[in-house]
């Protein structure tokens, strides 16, 4: 069976033409046609413009409840379009309302490329004397974007003594180059975060501990993308931005795709009022978690016949389960122990591996490590309070279990997580240098190997002599080079 060879908007808006609902018919020049045209849909209601003169006007498309036939995820993913309310006021999410758009907001706007570049490079001096940026970073800008803070409906994972997944709401980024159309999509995936308001959808570069504080990912990630041209496409995941998930499910491939197509599919309603034109060309990118959920993303996608131009990874997981036990013998690594914490907790959270934290945790750890967790510290406080390794944080038999025993129920539960035993249809490009002192290159060249024994088609790009965060700055501009190779 020939594979379907539409954009994932592009499905979107052949869902939303075939759905019973009331709305203007398509033009009948392709589905090219069909994803680009400015429409009007009879049972919806724009309640404001958005204009390049007011930052601060905040629409929201509301629109009827209508019935949608199921064909798949994201079938499914459209199946209301009605905003809906608690009873506290609050904006909720129902049962078959995956991808529908709540609202979405302008958030920040560079008018030229030279605006990005000073965006850019705020960020790195920001961070450059703890990261120690070499200098003439090999990034071009080339446009201008604006950035939109976009809420939709999503689902949670599904949890002990539940059968379905409980539709919750989540945030993320939509950024559009100033550059005529048809454009070219990168969906990005950020790497870990332990902290609400360190999500994509914050323009921040730094700022007190609020919804308006520092985001790590998103500048430099929205400059590169969007300022090459490119519609950037960005979820915080659940936990993350404004969910009310209460922790981000980590490592969880599920809900770290559902997050993300959901957003791909909400994103459609707000290019449609901004006149944004996209074509065929669907790309992927991930940094470090990033780098799972790019995989999970990609492999959700192709398994609903959504075409994928081609994936971009940069210091990525892929076997969870190899990088745990890397992680509990990696002495040297400050933040090793945040990481196996984050595993461990949010692996309970779902799938309830462990009965307490302190058949887990050493004293004074199993008392604290859950409040650590809460998103509403930053990344360094809770390094703070940790340990200097998994030694030291976890109970020796715990420690001696979890390395000795394959069925230990967490070590189960992330070999079901892993997203390198499968085959990708479009190219893989793995960018990792040798010196990642996080993620080992040699556990990613294992995956890469993995991958390739399926038919993968994978290249990898080694960035010797860069750390984690500085490979991740150099893999961006040279995926967009490699981006535009393919398209």
């Amino acid at each position: 069976m020939k594979k379907i060879m539409f954009s994932t908007i592009a499905l979107v808006a052949l869902i939303l033409a075939t759905a019973p609902q009331a709305q203007a018919d398509p033009p009948a020049a392709g589905f090219r046609a069909a994803i680009g045209y400015s429409y009007s849909d009879p049972g919806s209601l724009v309640l404001s413009t958005l204009g390049l003169s007011n930052a601060t006007v905040a629409p929201t498309l509301r629109e009827s409840n209508g019935p949608a036939e199921h064909l798949g995820l994201l079938r499914s993913a459209l199946g209301q379009d009605a905003d809906t309310a608690s009873a506290n006021g609050h904006l909720s999410c129902e049962h078959g309302s995956r991808g529908r758009l709540i609202r979405y907001e302008r958030v920040a706007s560079y008018p030229t490329a030279d605006y990005v570049r000073a965006y850019f490079d705020e960020w790195i001096a920001f961070y450059q004397d703890f990261y120690l940026f070499p200098p003439n970073i090999p990034v071009t800008f080339n446009y201008g974007f604006d950035s939109y803070k976009v809420t939709y409906c999503t689902v949670d994972a599904v949890l002990q003594g539940q059968s379905t997944a409980r539709p919750t709401i989540a945030t993320g980024m939509v950024s559009v180059p100033r550059k005529s159309g048809p454009l070219s999509t990168v969906a990005y995936l950020h790497g870990t975060s332990v902290s609400f308001y360190d999500a994509v959808s914050n323009p921040n570069i730094f700022g007190e501990f609020n919804e308006s504080g520092e985001s790590f990912d998103g500048p430099p990630s929205n400059s590169v993308f969007a300022g090459a041209g490119f519609i950037y496409i960005a979820p915080d995941y659940l936990g993350l931005g404004d969910s009310t998930v209460p922790r981000h499910r980590y490592f969880h491939a599920a809900t770290e795709a559902s997050s993300a197509v959901d957003l791909l599919a909400a994103s459609r309603r707000v290019l449609a009022s901004l006149h944004v034109e996209q074509n065929d060309e669907l790309f992927t990118f991930g940094f470090s978690q990033g780098g799972h959920s790019a995989l999970a993303l990609h492999r959700e996608l192709q398994n609903e016949d959504v075409d994928v131009t081609g994936t971009a990874t940069v210091g990525g997981v892929f076997d969870i389960e190899q990088f745990f036990l890397a992680s509990l013998t990696n002495e040297t690594t400050v933040t090793v122990p945040l990481y196996v914490s984050y595993i461990l907790l949010a692996y309970d959270d779902v799938y309830n591996v462990y009965g307490q934290t302190s058949d887990v945790f050493r004293q004074p750890y199993a008392q604290t490590v859950s409040g650590l967790f809460d998103m509403e510290h930053f990344f360094d406080d809770v390094l703070a309070e940790l340990p200097p390794n998994s030694r030291a944080l976890l109970r020796s038999s715990y420690y001696a279990s979890v390395n000795a025993d394959p069925q230990n129920p967490l070590r189960v539960r992330l070999r079901q997580n892993a997203v390198d035993r499968w085959r990708p249809q479009a190219p893989l490009r793995v960018y990792h240098s040798p010196d990642d002192e996080e993620v080992p290159y040699e556990e990613a060249l294992v995956s890469v190997d993995r991958l390739r024994s399926r038919g993968a088609n994978v290249t990898v790009r080694q960035l010797r002599g860069f750390d984690h965060v500085n490979s991740w700055i150099q893999a961006m501009p040279r995926a967009v080079t490699w981006f535009r190779s393919l398209d």
